[in-house]
């Protein structure tokens, strides 16, 4: 056997073994990220289950009533609040074309202005 060959297949053997080492240490550093990321599903399963919890607790008609209540200072409506749709125009006022009307300028505004640009 040649000289060139075995120092050939002595590199060869050494690159196989360092490339075995990298890939058992890169398998042990993945185990550990997987493990890590399994950890983060798990605690947000926990939040997600905290939180619908809360929703059905929070959805149920009596707590929003209570709530209302309570915290926004509502009640449920009188019967002098309720006006039918006939109503409407004698409590609200007459329905608008959607158009506001323009402000009058205040008398400030109106010392700014020039003459020749107020029509």
């Amino acid at each position: 056997m040649s000289r060139r060959a075995f120092f050939f297949g002595l590199l060869v053997a050494a690159l196989l073994v360092f490339s075995l080492y990298r890939a058992k240490y890169g398998a042990r550093d993945t185990a550990a990220e997987l493990m890590a990321v399994e950890a983060q599903i798990a605690a947000a399963e926990k939040e997600k289950a905290i939180l619908e919890n809360e929703l059905a607790h929070m959805s149920r008609r009596d707590w929003i009533e209570e709530y209302a209540r309570k915290e926004l200072g509502m009640a449920p409506p009188k019967a002098d609040q309720m006006a039918d749709e006939d109503d409407l125009d004698a409590v609200v006022g007459p329905p608008s074309d959607g158009i506001l009307p323009a402000a009058a300028p205040q008398a400030d505004d109106a010392a700014e202005v020039p003459a020749e640009a107020v029509p």
